[in-house]
């Protein structure tokens, strides 16, 4: 892996983690393990109290045993995967028999680590989900605009080539505004609203921004929809 593990483990620290077991002392022990990379980890005791706990909670990665009391590793997650097939599942197990390799591999799983653990091993399937993990969380929070400008919702940023553009402070509320809603148009009263905190409607202000934006940027990332209001123009529209 060409990731630094203090890269990883200061990612790792963010997620929250499912770790099912019934056996009390491999749960303290990999417990011990697993707070090498994780602070938030919620415990079960078999397959049912791990499917109730993810049903209640909000997990980014499940690790389990296979068998075990009451529900079986193997059909929580069955029944995990029917309602989410994306989230990372690891199976810690002692078991290496074909049969349940092929029954997890059908089941979606994203690492088998075998019991005793190896630690190498344990750091590669880590490293490998917690990496997506960022990836994914970085692209959740940035869109897509004409003209390879990407807008940025967590840090009201714009981006082009890596490189952050200047924006004013009225043309940062406009961004914020149109990219609060998913392919909705703003319409110009609530533009107004939000960036010029007023009750004077008067929509040749936003055309001045959207203009000055345009000249500044070279390129026109807001669209107009006549008599209704504006939105981001997406590559799709092209």
């Amino acid at each position: 892996m060409d990731f630094s593990l203090k890269l990883v483990t200061t990612i790792s620290k963010n997620m929250q983690v499912l770790y099912v077991e019934d056996n009390i002392e491999a749960q303290s022990q990999t417990i011990k393990m697993l707070e090498n990379f994780f602070t938030n980890i919620a415990v079960a005791n078999n397959g049912q109290e791990g499917l109730e706990l993810y049903k209640d909670n909000s997990f980014h990665i499940i690790f389990t045993d296979i068998e075990m009391p009451v529900m079986s590793g193997i059909s929580m997650i069955k029944k995990i995967r029917d309602i989410n097939e994306d989230i990372p599942i690891v199976i810690f197990s002692a078991y290496d028999k074909s049969e349940y390799f092929l029954e997890t591999i059908s089941a979606g799983i994203d690492g088998y680590i075998l019991k005793p653990y190896d630690f190498k091993q344990i750091i590669n399937v880590i490293t490998k989900i917690v990496m997506k993990f960022d990836i994914e969380i970085k692209f959740k929070n940035k869109i897509e605009l004409y003209g390879n400008f990407f807008w940025d919702k967590e840090k009201s940023e714009l981006i082009k080539d890596e490189k952050n553009i200047k924006l004013t402070k009225n043309e940062i509320k406009l961004f914020e505004i149109l990219s609060s809603s998913k392919e909705r148009i703003m319409s110009n009263e609530d533009i107004e609203e939000y960036i010029f905190d007023d009750v004077v409607m008067d929509n040749k202000r936003i055309r001045n921004l959207i203009s000055r934006l345009k000249a500044k940027l070279g390129n026109t990332l807001i669209e107009s929809n006549y008599g209704n209001g504006y939105k981001l123009k997406k590559p799709e529209t092209i």
